[in-house]
């Protein structure tokens, strides 16, 4: 079978390459794929960045974002059925308490495995094998929009762990903050309009299609190039009283938590490699948080209740704007055009691969 795979750390790696079809165990599903969705992630693995294969293994099956078909499963396989579509959670457990407790979003050790990424080959292929625990069931309604799960359910997994944190104070938010309009930042915006939030979004351009999304939405943009984050709070006349921050600038994390108003929260859900180094003032910093009573929270990956979550979110965001979610998807490649796809990712908000 045809599959995309990378060699780890070598910079514009990923080709097509001829594999066996797996096989299937009693407590696993074959699925074969119908979308792939690459992300930043995927292009920084092609990038030579970070990326490792399964133990003993030169290549690493690249992709993490997956909608499949089950067409085969394994004798003890209850919870799906041929036929049935499905999206693969990514990250697989160790034994630390956390992930034995099946909060493996949370792992203590780190030695997890994560597929398509750490140690374990991805999704990038016609055909995979999983143990059914790591599949969720999607409704055949939501059609080619379930290969969105993964990234919606990092989105979930950032807002519950914003609301969460702020059980600590009676707290109603009414305006947030998203910086970066990725298709996580986009994405993550319907999920807070869907809450009721008013939302102000913020990037470093003016993009007409885009604009068209955040009308539609009900969505404030603003393009960081013309007006400073501190300037925000000031031209809305209110409080950010939750911040997300998706665009993994260390800068753009600490202007955030400058910013974020009175018992207001900060979500970090991105990183990019380097040592940037800034000054600030520490003195000011430290005071902002403690006297305002702020609180910053770091957020990865997703547990397996913010899938389902986002399944539910998914459908209500097709019912409320109908067609607005397909416009996320503005790329579409066959497996042999990888390369192409990755470079196009900067002008896309969401590449898939088709098989």
């Amino acid at each position: 079978m045809k599959a995309v795979a990378v060699i780890p750390k070598q910079k514009d790696s990923a080709q097509v390459v001829d594999i066996d079809t797996p096989t299937i165990s009693e407590n696993e599903v074959l699925v074969k794929i119908k979308l792939v969705g690459l992300d930043g992630t995927d292009k920084e693995i092609n990038g030579g960045l970070y990326g490792d294969a399964p133990e003993g293994e030169k290549l690493l099956i690249i992709g993490h974002e997956s909608l499949g078909e089950v067409v085969k499963t394994g004798k003890s396989v209850r919870t799906v059925k041929s036929g049935d579509m499905v999206v693969a959670t990514v990250r697989r457990p160790d034994d630390c308490i956390n992930c034995q407790a099946g909060e493996y979003d949370m792992c203590l050790k780190g030695a997890y495995t994560e597929r398509g990424i750490k140690g374990g080959h991805g999704y990038l292929s016609e055909y995979y094998a999983e143990d059914e625990r790591f599949l969720v069931k999607v409704p055949k309604e939501l059609g080619d929009l379930a290969v969105l799960l993964e990234p919606t359910s990092v989105a979930e997994k950032a807002i519950r762990m914003a609301y969460t944190a702020q059980k600590r104070v009676i707290w109603e938010p009414e305006t947030a903050l998203i910086t970066g309009t990725g298709s996580l930042g986009l994405l993550t915006a319907i999920l807070l309009r869907l809450r009721g939030l008013e939302v102000i979004s913020v990037d470093r351009s003016d993009n007409e299609y885009k604009e068209t999304i955040f009308s539609e939405l009900g969505v404030t943009h603003f393009n960081a190039q013309k007006i400073s984050l501190h300037d925000i709070p000031y031209e809305m006349g209110r409080q950010l009283d939750l911040i997300i921050e998706e665009t993994g600038s260390s800068t753009v994390a600490l202007h955030a938590m400058m910013i974020v108003g009175i018992n207001g929260v900060v979500v970090l859900t991105s990183i990019t490699g380097g040592d940037t180094r800034i000054q600030i003032c520490a003195d000011c910093f430290n005071q902002g948080l403690v006297l305002g009573n702020k609180a910053v929270v770091g957020s990865v990956n997703a547990h397996r209740k913010d899938f389902e979550q986002g399944i539910t979110d998914l459908l209500a965001a097709e019912k409320q704007w109908p067609g607005l979610l397909a416009k996320l998807i503005t790329g579409r490649y066959d497996p042999e055009e990888i390369q192409e796809a990755l470079l196009s990712m900067k002008d896309n908000i969401k590449v898939v691969i088709e098989f």
